[in-house]
């Protein structure tokens, strides 16, 4: 679903910069902007600038800017849609859609989860929730805690008029949590403590309702409706977000209780499937916030096969986690009980790669040759699907110390030779070339003038001007992305929100003077043709094979170009 260009402009000018991001990085004023500590590195000294008045930020430690837009992407790993739409909520804007509209099913059902949160915590605070409340209090859930998730209860003999009344009969059944008896509509969760899940945002899209009587299953969870995908959720990731970025890492366990625990222990950076073992999709959304995935299991044959499963999902998705086991006969509840956050923080630091830990224990439980060989080929099968060569050069070396191989032959069997090859062109991050942004700066002036012009505006400025002008080779590729965007009559703000657009041209945009956008775009694209004329006419002078005649004339063209750009540049 494509949001109009129009209701981008609609949110860009309701959002204030100022106040998104002072929500997180607190903001002293400097001049007619704000500066705080970067939020995307560390740093002890503030460099990230904030220009409300012309709705960028830019960081001149690590080069990371943008307008708002690509603020709430990178802060809170959000798609675009979903930053569009945070942003709206947030400043009271009706979201619209071309094309495909969003189904009203679908936003019913939103509503009615809203609104069944509201009456469960109700219950949960009432006459009828005493029973659910003295169990959750036992199970050392504060009220601060229970608020903090929404937590509530739905008994047995639950009003569902006011519902049927409200909503479509439709809506009732196709959220999941509703289903056409004998007499009448009847709410499928019932005599269970309600547990809302949401979505990264914070909208509640699903419940799990975990029984206090001892009846089976302990949970019940939401079916899959238009909001909610069972394969895409992880449970308090909306809470969780936050101190993954805090702590480096993201802790996944079992249960849901025992997240909230863990929350209320200090380890807010705790997530749970929904029921469901990891998913690619789970890990995709994990790595949008980290790259170190700690998991937990319980003790036990089950928390080792879980563990020993997941390995191939990990390493398709490029993901390599750590591993902690609970002793055995404990979850996190009764370990917390027992040793504390401190003595949960120990257990932590007992974690093992998981690749490293699959390979131990499939060694170990080899009883001859052939087993033993079975167990190094399936652990091959995964080494040659690691991408870094780095780290499949420290596996490969782990391998053969695990299964007792030459290290040589091993790595031969699994190609590492090519893999080494390309270690001379890998690095972590790309450094920031000062030079190139000086040495064409008037083309990232003319790209960044296009943003602050009116979009009729820019693409009349576009027009003769080809990337092929461009001597930097980024900031062609931009302008090429630029041309898409203003030709097919989009949102040009769209393409600040792209990591390599906003980091290469916020700070060229802060920089600009608002009077003077027009006097500089003209400028700017001026020297870019005549740039582009003087470099084609020393070309045709450097491989000038037409005689003296020819060469002579070409360079009293050049000449002639050279005078001309030198007297516009002077009245400029």
């Amino acid at each position: 679903m494509k949001i109009p260009s129009s209701k981008i402009d609609e949110i860009l000018e309701a959002s204030d910069i100022y106040e998104i991001i002072n929500d997180v990085v607190p903001l002293k004023k400097l001049g007619n902007s704000f500066k705080g500590l970067c939020p995307f590195h560390s740093e002890k000294t503030p460099s990230f600038n904030v220009h409300p008045d012309k709705g960028f930020y830019h960081c001149f430690g690590c080069g990371t800017g943008g307008n708002i837009i690509s603020f709430v992407m990178n802060y809170y790993s959000l798609p675009f849609p979903e930053a569009v739409r945070f942003l709206a909520d947030r400043y009271g804007v009706e979201m619209e859609y071309e094309g495909a509209e969003v189904s009203q099913t679908a936003k019913d059902i939103a509503a009615l989860h809203e609104e069944l949160v509201l009456d469960s915590r109700r219950n949960l605070y009432s006459g009828i929730g005493k029973e659910a409340l003295t169990y959750l209090k036992s199970r050392n859930f504060s009220d601060s805690l229970l608020e903090k998730f929404m937590v509530g209860w739905f008994p047995q003999k639950f009003d569902t008029e006011k519902y049927v009344r409200k909503y479509d009969k439709s809506v009732l059944i196709n959220s999941g949590l509703f289903k056409e008896g004998q007499f009448g509509m009847r709410l499928m969760f019932f005599d269970r403590v309600m547990i809302p899940v949401r979505g990264v945002s914070g909208r509640t899209i699903a419940f799990s309702g975990r029984t206090i009587s001892g009846q089976m299953p302990k949970y019940i969870n939401s079916p899959e409706t238009e909001i909610f995908k069972k394969r895409k959720v992880l449970f308090n990731l909306d809470h969780a977000k936050e101190h993954i970025r805090k702590k480096g890492h993201v802790l996944i366990v079992e249960g849901y209780f025992d997240v909230m625990r863990l929350h209320d222990k200090g380890f807010g950076n705790s997530v749970a499937t929904m029921g469901t073992a990891l998913t690619s999709d789970h890990v995709a959304l994990l790595k949008r916030f980290t790259d170190d995935i700690y998991m937990l299991y319980d003790g036990d044959d089950a928390g080792y096969n879980s563990a020993l499963k997941s390995l191939d999902v990990f390493v398709a998705a490029d993901s390599f986690p750590s591993v902690i086991f609970l002793p055995k006969d404990d979850d996190p509840d009764t370990f917390l009980d027992r040793e504390g956050a401190e003595g949960f923080g120990k257990l932590l630091e007992t974690r093992k790669d998981l690749f490293v830990f699959t390979a131990e224990t499939l060694a170990e439980a080899a009883g001859d040759m052939n087993s033993s060989l079975r167990a190094l080929e399936r652990m091959k099968q995964l080494l040659v699907k690691v991408k870094s060569p780095y780290r499949k050069e420290h596996y490969a070396d782990k391998l053969a110390e695990i299964f007792n191989v030459g290290k040589e032959i091993l790595k031969k069997d699994i190609d590492l030779s090519a893999a080494n090859n390309s270690l001379k062109i890998v690095s972590k991050r790309p450094v920031r070339n000062t030079d190139r942004g000086t040495t064409y700066i008037y083309e990232r002036e003319f790209i960044a003038t296009l943003f602050k012009l009116p979009e009729d505006v820019a693409l009349m400025q576009t027009e003769n001007i080809l990337p092929e002008f461009f001597n930097d080779k980024k900031l062609a590729e931009i302008y090429k992305k630029v041309l898409d965007v203003l030709r097919d009559g989009d949102n040009i703000s769209v393409l600040l929100c792209s990591p390599d657009v906003g980091s290469e041209l916020s700070e060229a945009v802060i920089k600009m003077p608002e009077t003077d956008i027009y006097r500089l775009a003209a400028a700017a694209r001026e020297k870019l043709i005549s740039n582009s004329v003087m470099d084609t006419l020393s070309k045709a002078i450097q491989q000038s094979d037409g005689g003296a005649d020819a060469r002579e004339l070409a360079i009293k063209r050049f000449e002639q170009a050279r005078r001309m750009m030198h007297k516009r540049n002077s009245e400029d």
